[in-house]
């Protein structure tokens, strides 16, 4: 099995970034406690500065083509906006393909808490 290369927590505003080739950036991003989106982005063209390291900076991107979101466990495409970015929550599992291959794998952990009566 292939390792590990992250986690993404719905429990605080931290992003998860992956370059997914071509310069694309696949970025998870919560919107609330229960849903996130995973969105695209590339680097933006930025003028040589030869007084200062210039910050990179990212640009939004439609959906790249030929990238899905399946929910894992039936195959159904998952949520999408438009051409803009695919909803997903912390209950499914789901993969991210292009062009038919998986990039990606993401797993709902299933933990809980257990607190102790007083």
């Amino acid at each position: 099995m292939p390792p590990f290369s992250g986690t993404f927590s719905y429990k605080n505003d931290n992003l998860y970034c992956r370059l997914i080739g071509d310069g694309v950036h696949m970025v998870m991003e919560r919107l609330d406690p229960n849903i996130a989106k995973i969105r695209f982005e590339v680097q933006h063209p930025v003028a040589e500065n030869t007084q200062a390291e210039a910050p990179i900076i990212y640009q939004p991107i439609q959906i790249p083509e030929g990238v899905t979101l399946i929910v894992a466990d039936s195959a159904i495409p998952a949520a999408r906006i438009g051409n803009d970015f695919f909803i997903v929550t912390w209950i499914g599992n789901y993969l991210v393909l292009r062009r038919g291959n998986v990039l990606f794998r993401i797993f709902n952990q299933q933990s809980q808490a257990i607190q102790l009566a007083e």
